[in-house]
């Protein structure tokens, strides 16, 4: 179309630059005045000129609008990013959610990698982040945010205060205990007397070492057990395989040696102490009654 239009303005230019013919088609007569031709030839070529300037002017003008037209509008989409409505977290580890900043508190649950959270509050220094549970919506709870990655805005979360720090369980101290009971006092062939007792752990403490005294409060003759770090498996004179510790629940037998005369009829008194290391060291406990053999 552009073609036909600068192809039309050339000829246009041709037709006007030829010379003028006569009515008959021979050559025009030579004038009689030659400065009437010369001005008539002027005036005829200033009028030539008007006409192919204006037929040009046209003539772009129209090119103009019809590449205008004809060309199509480019158009540019833009690229976004969709922002969340709301803040979301992820994590790079996996991390415990808790019912407070910090692993005194109890894990509520865990963020995995993969997973996203909404985030509905933050710590004043946006060192934690708390969100609702993904695998339960009900929970909120406390997400460290040092593997933890926030999308969207979170200038209009709440800031909460940290729960107050829960006070941790108290470990309950062992019962210590034992208890003792009198079994019997027999002249040996040694010609000495065994004072022989029964000794049973009452509590939650192994005991390794024991100790056992007597005196007699008549003649206050007195005796010890001879080995401190081994129950001895006494009853009587014979002598049993000796153990080594006294565990919860298990009974063992201890005795004392006095020389006569016999203790039997008179005030005793027995005084035990077992500890929880040999020695006699660590733990220690004491117990002590008066009985008459």
């Amino acid at each position: 179309m552009i073609w036909k239009i600068f192809l039309g303005v050339i000829a246009l230019l041709f037709l006007i630059s030829t010379p003028a013919c006569g009515p008959t088609g021979g050559p025009s007569a030579q004038p009689q005045d030659s400065a009437a031709f010369i001005q008539t030839q002027v005036s005829y070529l200033i009028a030539s000129t008007a006409q192919v300037q204006t037929a040009i002017a046209n003539s772009v003008a129209y090119t103009l609008a019809v590449m205008q037209t004809n060309t199509p509008e480019s158009t540019f989409t833009p690229i976004f990013t969709p922002t969340p409505a709301v803040p979301m977290v992820s994590v790079t580890v996996e991390t415990n959610c808790r019912s407070g900043p910090g692993t005194a508190y109890q894990a509520l649950g865990i963020l995995f990698v993969g997973d996203t959270a909404q985030v509905v509050g933050r710590n004043a220094e946006s060192t934690y982040w708390i969100i609702k549970l993904p695998s339960n919506q009900a929970i909120s709870c406390w997400l460290w945010g040092k593997y933890a990655s926030v999308v969207g805005s979170t200038s209009g979360l709440p800031v909460s205060t940290p729960p107050l720090t829960p006070t941790p369980a108290a470990t309950p101290t062992p019962a210590v205990s034992f208890g003792v009971e009198f079994v019997s006092v027999t002249l040996c062939p040694a010609a000495w007397y065994s004072v022989t007792f029964k000794i049973t752990n009452t509590g939650s403490l192994t005991w390794d070492s024991i100790q056992t005294k007597v005196v007699d409060n008549v003649n206050h003759n007195s005796g010890q057990n001879g080995d401190d770090d081994v129950f001895q498996g006494v009853t009587a004179c014979d002598y049993g395989p000796a153990s080594q510790n006294l565990e919860p629940r298990e009974v063992d037998y201890s005795s004392a040696i006095l020389i006569p005369p016999s203790p039997a009829g008179h005030s005793v008194t027995a005084s035990f102490r077992v500890c929880a290391e040999d020695d006699m060291s660590g733990v220690c406990r004491e117990n002590s009654f008066t009985f008459t053999p």
